[in-house]
């Protein structure tokens, strides 16, 4: 029995959560089998970081479109492990400024190649579905940018 399955739509956003629940653990186990310690809630800022060269924790949160709060958490982490480092910004001295330090840099081609595997096997998975999975969450993801969850909810109930 699978009682998120049963329950339908009243469970969506817990099956949601199981299955980001697998594919971060899944993602887990292979940066533990390729033994590089690295975590998947790692990937938006790092990778961004690997593109961008450098960003303040508000650029961050902005185009990853999280909290401020949780881009200090990872931040954070990120550094305690020697992944990136922190430095005052040149034009405003109460930002912070993040970019890849020396060891984030010698690890990212490595990253890269496990990226590459990584997204080869999910487009394998993802492409031979009936349904896109990619599309339908972005779709859902636009109805929530429009109107928040509870917005949303009043209005469906009509409760102002």
């Amino acid at each position: 029995m699978d009682l998120l399955l049963e329950l339908g739509t009243l469970a969506f956003a817990s099956r949601l959560k199981r299955l980001s629940d697998f594919g971060m653990q899944g993602t887990l186990d292979v940066y533990k089998f390729y033994n590089v310690d690295f975590e998947p809630r790692f990937f938006p800022l790092f990778y961004y970081l690997s593109q961008k060269g450098e960003a303040s924790i508000m650029e961050l949160a902005e185009n990853l479109n999280v909290t401020h709060p949780a881009i200090i958490q990872i931040a954070k982490d990120l550094e305690k492990k020697g992944f990136i480092i922190s430095k005052k910004s040149a034009e405003d001295a109460r930002k912070r400024n993040l970019k890849l330090s020396k060891k984030g840099k010698t690890l990212l081609p490595i990253l890269q190649k496990i990226w590459a595997e990584i997204r080869a096997m999910n487009d394998e998975i993802i492409d031979k579905r009936e349904h896109n999975i990619m599309i339908a969450i972005k779709e859902i993801e636009d109805v929530w940018a429009e109107k928040n969850y509870l917005e949303r909810f009043k209005e469906f109930h009509k409760i102002m």
